[in-house]
């Protein structure tokens, strides 16, 4: 099977990016699928993607529609129910599903809608983009990682999905240990999301020596105890490749998700970090003092903002 059909769910900063790149390749048709209330309002208002005006094909569950080959989801682990739900009459019996969501519990949820053989496990490192309103801006794509848990010898469905993605000069990686580089993502997220949204710092201030980095590392390390009590193969190693070689190679101007999210007075994705990282350290005898003060303070936030 070759790819012609995409759905997405989410134009935030990651979906509207991705879904620009891959409605610009030639035999691909893209499709963003919405509720009827967006459906309506994204046809009013234009996007615009490094300040290019960017229109987007629309699609309501509603309508009736072959299945399409690819599923990407790129919402916020509050929207995962109401996307799951959204995508049911565009899912076919060889259709793969991508989750582009943080956190490490995503493809568990979705799999239990549609099953283990419609998941691919997946994660976007490094796409620095942030969105103002109707306008996105970013410097680079980063990569998206994917892959079935053990990647030793590729299957078809990734071979398909990685030549797809390459397609739209979209960066990926196929590691053959999926489930280790998941948690090194949980790691990455639980440390620069919250450090950031607590001191409302860019990409800049992690990018160097200083307060910032030291605070994002204390709640990272709680991660890797907890990966290591889970016998996954995450050390600090891993911490210090990322702000050597990945964080690095974003804009500094930059901002996290979860930073957007406290600015624009949204509700954050702490449940999927800090609560992760407290539910699984009371469940393995772990202390994790850095997360648990992350937790209280960025709920606070959130009650402050109403």
């Amino acid at each position: 099977m070759t790819i012609k059909k995409i759905g997405i769910v989410g134009l935030g900063a990651i979906g509207a990016v991705y879904g620009k790149m891959l409605q610009e390749v030639e035999g691909l048709e893209v499709q963003i699928i919405v509720d009827e209330h967006r459906k309506t309002r994204y046809e009013k208002e234009k996007f615009y993607i490094n300040d290019e005006e960017t229109s987007f094909h629309y699609i309501h569950p509603d309508t009736q529609s072959e299945a399409f080959d690819l599923v990407l989801l790129a919402v916020k682990y509050g929207q995962l129910q109401e996307a799951i739900s959204l995508i049911r009459p565009f899912v076919g019996e060889k259709t793969v599903i991508l989750s582009l969501l943080n956190g490490i519990t995503s493809e568990e949820e979705i799999a239990q809608s549609y099953g283990e053989e419609k998941i691919l496990y997946s994660i976007c490192n490094g796409i620095d983009s942030t969105r103002e309103g109707n306008r996105i801006y970013y410097s680079t794509p980063g990569i998206i990682t994917f892959g079935e848990r053990v990647n030793i010898e590729l299957t078809d469905r990734v071979k398909e999905v990685k030549e797809c993605l390459e397609r739209a000069n979209i960066p990926v990686d196929v590691p053959e240990d999926m489930e280790r580089a998941l948690w090194n993502k949980f790691m990455i997220n639980v440390g620069m999301n919250q450090a950031s949204a607590v001191t409302r710092a860019p990409y800049a201030y992690f990018q160097k020596d200083g307060q910032a980095r030291e605070l994002a590392k204390s709640a990272m390390k709680e991660v890797i105890q907890l990966a290591q009590a889970k016998e996954i193969d995450l050390t600090e190693q891993d911490m210090d490749y990322f702000f050597a070689n990945v964080l690095s190679k974003v804009g500094g101007k930059g901002k996290t998700s979860m930073l957007q999210d406290i600015e624009a007075g949204r509700e954050t994705e702490v449940a999927l970090f800090a609560e992760k990282v407290i539910d699984y350290g009371q469940k393995l005898g772990i202390e994790t003092p850095i997360n648990q003060a992350f937790y209280r303070i960025i709920k606070t936030v959130e009650e402050m903002q109403g």
